[in-house]
């Protein structure tokens, strides 16, 4: 990872872990930023069970909002402090019992140059993130599509 790179990765996990309280009750974890790809871990821990012992329906789906953010926030990096972002659709689906580690990987589903040339052009942007949640068997326990929705503030 080139020095900038690691530089807004360490920027954007701390903003994460600093500013979203749910996601740090969960302990999730955010694992990779990058362009296009976020990643992101939800550890086996007993504030994140339901009453069946599997992971609840609700840290799956932090879980796949924090990919689906990792996957985007690079995009926006230099534009930090004059966007304002929200998700603004997401549908998931609960695909098996969830236990133990749950892995999300977010990747955009068009070029992150689109999504920034039509930001630039309007000074707004709606993108899609597919999100996939694996276990540590590597079995996929969920799917989400996240919507986004980025304005300009400036």
């Amino acid at each position: 990872m080139s020095e900038n790179k690691q530089v807004i990765y360490e920027m954007m996990k701390t903003f994460f872990e600093q500013n979203v309280p749910y996601a740090k009750h969960t302990g999730i974890e955010l694992l990779v930023i990058a362009d296009g790809h976020g990643k992101a871990r939800l550890p086996d821990r007993p504030e994140t069970t339901n009453h069946m012992g599997t992971q609840h329906a609700g840290a799956l789906f932090t879980l796949g909002e924090a990919a689906s953010g990792a996957a985007s926030v690079f995009l926006f990096a230099d534009k930090v402090t004059s966007v304002k972002a929200a998700i603004t659709d997401a549908n998931i689906s609960y695909l098996r019992s969830a236990r133990g580690d749950i892995i999300a990987e977010g990747k955009l589903r068009q070029a992150g140059s689109e999504i920034l040339g039509t930001f630039d052009a309007d000074g707004k942007v709606e993108y899609m993130v597919d999100v996939v949640l694996t276990d540590s068997k590597d079995r996929e326990v969920c799917k989400m599509d996240v919507k986004w929705s980025i304005k300009s503030i400036a």
